[in-house]
């Protein structure tokens, strides 16, 4: 597939989409911290998140690692930031459409990871609470946070919409892969 095949792909599946090089996506440690306060609950108990995703030079390094970064947006109308349940359920979305596109793009021969927001929707509550394996290693969602990504400047950089606004959410993925069919 071309590069705008698979924006064309990013784009039928509800994103707004830019494909950028891995060494381009600006990664920070200091949102680490942002974790690690534990404001959305994940911390120490999804797989997804940190502690157990790793250190960020390690998940730097992930991303390092593939041929590309297929960065993906969706933006959200909310009541405002109060209106939790509805910002819960666009997250929850959010992933679910970037599962369904890693899928699709695996079908195509591009294979990586994805991220995404609040750490691994897929077996909800995470069995890490449990102390239970995961069910899923080879298709957890870390969030954009885990891998410490400075959202604001990917945005930039990618010529994507970011605002904070009491009227939308805006919302991105990360979708970095290689290309098997060479």
């Amino acid at each position: 597939m071309t590069e705008k095949e698979l924006l064309l792909m990013a784009e039928a599946h509800g994103f707004r989409a830019a494909l950028i090089k891995p060494e381009d996506v600006p990664v920070d440690a200091k949102f680490r911290v942002y974790c690690e306060q534990n404001l959305c609950g994940n911390y120490n108990a999804n797989y997804s998140c940190p502690p157990d995703c790793g250190p960020v030079e390690a998940l730097r390094q992930n991303i390092l690692a593939e041929e590309r970064v297929l960065i993906v947006q969706t933006i959200w109308d909310i009541a405002g930031y109060e209106d939790k349940e509805t910002v819960q359920k666009a997250k929850k979305a959010h992933n679910q459409m970037v599962l369904r596109l890693k899928a699709e793009m695996e079908k195509q021969g591009y294979y990586g990871f994805c991220s995404g927001y609040n750490g691994c929707p897929l077996c909800e509550p995470c069995l890490r609470r449990q102390n239970l394996p995961c069910r899923h290693p080879d298709q957890r969602i870390s969030c954009m946070s885990a891998y410490c990504i400075d959202v604001a400047k990917l945005a930039e950089r990618c010529g994507l919409e970011l605002a904070w606004s009491s009227e939308h959410l805006y919302l991105f993925g990360m979708l970095a892969f290689h290309n098997d069919k060479k």
